[in-house]
């Protein structure tokens, strides 16, 4: 075995298909199936199983993940402790975020890159958690505190959250003049898992289970709205990419959402992590009236 072929198992189990894989791997589908056919004939033993849904592990798979993973980490610390020096801002920074924050992400990240090109960013999008302290990512934006003292958090902002739809969807719809009648609207949500935030719980309950569309991306959310689907919870920073939605019944006060920074305690004393750490809050920072939808 060659570190290559446990570079391609760990991404396989972490994408969950080989399509995925591919992707992140940046080679073609039959490339991955090649390189995992072969790795599987070495060892003698069935890694992967097929599902409908994309692969799974086998024991002997899950066995093997775990010592790639420990590789991987041991692999990572000597990165760091080669690029330990102050202000050596070269290699690679990974950087998981919702699919909300891509859309401000990816400028700021430019900006970051006009002032350290040697330092090259890696922004995962994935519906996944990713796990930090494994070190599947060096910094990641949370709207959720995380526990555990291998981790550092730092609060960079707070979301707000209105009710939102498009001037269209207004003008053909009934009236709306108070929460009650969010009962006979067309709503657009969240998935299961994310509904029970309490961003989303009142309008479970308002709506009377009247959703036309659910996803578990914001920006599938967002869009739905935008293309006159109905009534949806949305952070304003994130309606306000969207010129044609209004919000509505302002009365109806839903909870913030507070924005965290997070990276695990030996990504934090990498240089180029720090610097983009204090760099992004920075940016939040300066954005701050846009996140809490002050006009």
């Amino acid at each position: 075995m060659n570190w290559d072929d446990l570079r391609y198992l760990l991404t396989v189990e972490r994408s969950g298909s080989l399509s995925a894989a591919a992707r992140a791997l940046g080679v073609v589908t039959s490339t991955v199936g090649r390189r995992m056919t072969a790795l599987e004939r070495r060892l003698g033993t069935r890694l992967l199983a097929r599902v409908p849904e994309g692969v799974r592990l086998t024991p002997e798979g899950r066995a093997l993940v775990r010592t790639a993973a420990a590789i991987e980490s041991q692999l990572h610390s000597a990165e760091r402790g080669l690029k330990r020096e102050e202000g050596e801002l070269e290699g690679p920074v990974r950087v998981t975020a919702g699919d909300g924050f891509v859309a401000f992400l990816n400028p700021w990240l430019a900006r970051f890159r006009e002032r350290h090109p040697g330092v090259r960013v890696e922004l995962s999008s994935d519906a996944r958690v990713l796990d930090l302290a494994r070190q599947e990512a060096d910094l990641g934006v949370r709207t959720v505190r995380p526990k555990g003292d291998s981790l550092v958090a730092r609060k960079v902002g707070q979301l707000a959250w209105r009710l939102y739809a498009s001037a269209r969807y207004l003008e053909r719809a009934a009236p709306l003049r108070s929460a009650g009648d969010l009962a006979g609207h067309a709503l657009v949500g969240f998935d299961a898992m994310l509904s029970r935030m309490p961003q989303f719980r009142a309008l479970e309950e308002w709506g009377a289970g009247r959703f036309v569309f659910r996803s578990n991306a914001a920006m599938a959310v967002a869009g739905a709205v935008a293309a006159h689907q109905g009534v949806a919870a949305l952070p304003c920073a994130l309606a306000s990419l969207h010129p044609e939605l209004r919000p509505v019944l302002p009365e109806v006060e839903l909870p913030l959402e507070d924005v965290w920074l997070v990276a695990s305690r030996e990504a934090r004393k990498v240089p180029r992590v720090r610097a983009l750490m204090g760099f992004l809050a920075e940016c939040f920072e300066e954005s701050r009236s846009v996140m809490l939808g002050v006009r």
